[in-house]
């Protein structure tokens, strides 16, 4: 019998890791106390760590789940992405690999439902139902997103001479309204400051959880940069010049590209404090306790924790506070920034032009004006 992990590593179930001096493992242990396969790599070099410890959470999760029943939705899906992952990386049709990431979080939701139906049993009405129930239950553009990539799924079923319909299309997606959300800077402030003060009041670990992911959005908003781009943020972009940040987000078969924000005394304080938090030699600057990028649903764990701390300390206080998210600060910067009128805004943001920051980013609620002479 298998017992509760000790201490929670973000490690599927069955999954161990085993941290020595000169080699670092992952294994899998079936019921029967034998080891299903184990992954090892030299401990000094922390790339090939980071790569055995992704094939050993893929296969974890294999293992863990039922077998996929061929001609499924599920198997189409499966292929789907095999067949993206297999792409030469210049190829149009290959979606960049932070979108294929987000796919698969998003196709779970669609293989709990449809999972097990026939691809051409799909019919619009239950396309429209998907949208239906997804937008009561609060997630309209969720469920947007969700249909969307099974749209993709069944476009590559037709591709392939699977089915002759796609089901999804000239369907109608869920209304929606855009995201409004401008922090404050006193919310990020208090984020920061509470953060700080529960190492007096809880657990040591938990408190620097706390304050690596409060410097990580705090950084996101010093270089108005994404989610993604910050939690998986490397030692190895600080130089003496400042943060090469690795823009996230390209088109297929763009050369990968990167923006050098310039050290400020803010930024250099927040990134120094951040580094003195890690308790390992981790590749990563934000990275969780056992060094490795957090999950989502790892830091959004933690985050609502930080944030519920928060709301109590401001009700003590008597100030207003409003939740906020990571993915709040690059919409928040580039309005501040377009706010004090700054003209290199789209090298801020490492958009090849304003369309995206206009449509998107830009949630000034009131345009500042001279008047005319």
């Amino acid at each position: 019998m298998i017992g509760r992990r000790k201490r929670p590593d973000g490690l599927p179930f069955r999954l161990y890791a085993s941290y020595g001096k000169h080699k670092v493992s992952f294994g899998y242990k079936l019921p029967s106390g034998k080891w299903a396969f184990r992954l090892s790599a030299p401990a000094h070099n922390k790339d090939a760590i980071a790569d055995i410890r992704k094939q050993a959470v893929e296969r974890a999760e294999a293992l863990n789940g039922d077998a996929v029943e061929p001609g499924t939705v599920e198997a189409l899906i499966e292929d789907y992405f095999e067949w993206q992952e297999r792409m030469a990386a210049s190829d149009e049709r290959r979606k960049a690999q932070i979108t294929l990431d987000e796919n698969r979080v998003e196709a779970k939701r669609l293989i709990v439902v449809f999972g097990k139906m026939s691809p051409k049993s799909i019919k619009p009405k239950h396309v429209y139902g998907y949208l239906d129930k997804r937008a009561q239950l609060g997630a309209p553009a969720k469920a947007n997103k969700e249909i969307a990539l099974l749209s993709a799924v069944f476009e590559y079923g037709r591709r392939r001479g699977l089915i002759e319909v796609n089901s999804c299309r000239g369907i109608e997606y869920n209304p929606t309204q855009p995201r409004t959300r401008v922090v404050a800077a006193a919310d990020v402030l208090l984020a920061v400051e509470v953060a700080r003060s529960r190492r007096s009041v809880g657990d040591q670990h938990a408190a620097s959880t706390y304050l690596t992911l409060a410097l990580c959005v705090q950084t996101a908003y010093l270089t108005v940069s994404r989610p993604t781009e910050m939690r998986e943020l490397r030692r190895q972009s600080i130089s003496a010049d400042g943060i090469s940040v690795p823009i996230g987000k390209r088109k297929a078969g763009e050369a990968p590209r990167a923006k050098l924000v310039l050290w400020s005394p803010e930024l250099k304080a927040v990134i120094e404090e951040a580094l003195a938090l890690q308790r390992t030699a981790s590749i990563y600057v934000f990275g969780n306790t056992s060094g490795q990028v957090y999950t989502r649903s790892g830091w959004n764990t933690s985050w609502s924790r930080l944030m519920g701390y928060c709301e109590i300390e401001a009700k003590a206080r008597g100030v207003s506070f409003e939740r906020f998210a990571l993915r709040d600060m690059r919409p928040t910067a580039v309005t501040d920034r377009m706010d004090e009128g700054d003209s290199r805004i789209v090298d801020a943001t490492g958009h090849v032009d304003e369309r995206m920051i206009k449509k998107t980013y830009d949630r000034r609620r009131a345009r500042k004006v001279r008047a005319t002479r």
